[in-house]
């Protein structure tokens, strides 16, 4: 049993003994591992979120009402994660690409070398028509971003209806061939898809 497969089914048994507590011998006997590999399992679950409390010698327990859903993903919903963990990981603020990243490592243990090696393989998005980014856009962009000079956009959504957004450019991050623009406004990030910027005009 792989240990990203073992850290799951641990997180299901300490759910299933709730509200009761599991020592690690009681949970090293289940899984036929020792305890040291137990107190290093817990630790990991620990430093991932998941509320789990006790110690070594006392046992653990979920913390009440709370706790991950069960996990029961197909291959293609995995792999539908993964590409979302990436995205994010690219493109998101610091704290949350991070928990991406984690993520994106967790699920690449489930799927395996030869389906990560595919998805690594083809863009992240699926482009749903034949439009590039323009290169009139991206200088315009980079040329804000270097400055810190806001901008207003007039963008095309999947709706193919027009948005006017203003901020301040943040970074341009390669997705395949596709380019995210990232801008920052008063209460948030906003991810934009270069091709679909119809007008980039640069603000005093």
């Amino acid at each position: 049993m792989s240990r990203a497969r073992r850290l799951v089914d641990i997180v299901r048994t300490l759910k299933s003994a709730a509200p009761g507590a599991l020592t690690a011998h009681q949970i090293a006997e289940k899984f036929s591992v020792s305890e040291r590999t137990i107190y290093r399992d817990m630790a990991k679950l620990i430093d991932s979120g998941v509320p789990i409390e006790g110690e070594a010698g006392l046992g653990y327990w979920l913390a009440p009402d709370d706790g991950p859903p069960p996990i029961s993903l197909t291959w293609r919903q995995a792999q539908i994660l993964w590409r979302g963990a990436r995205l994010i990981a690219l493109t998101a603020e610091e704290e949350f690409a991070l928990d991406a990243v984690k993520a994106q490592a967790q699920l690449s243990k489930i799927l395996g070398g030869q389906r990560v090696d595919r998805l690594e393989g083809h863009p992240i998005l699926s482009l749903t028509d034949k439009l590039r980014p323009a290169p009139a856009v991206l200088a315009a962009f980079t040329r804000a971003l270097e400055r810190q000079t806001a901008i207003r956009i007039t963008y095309v959504d999947l709706h193919e209806d027009d948005r006017i957004i203003e901020g301040r450019p943040v970074a341009v991050t390669p997705v395949g061939e596709m380019r995210i623009l990232t801008l920052s406004t008063p209460d948030r990030f906003i991810h934009l898809r270069a091709e679909r910027v119809r007008k980039l005009t640069l603000r005093a």
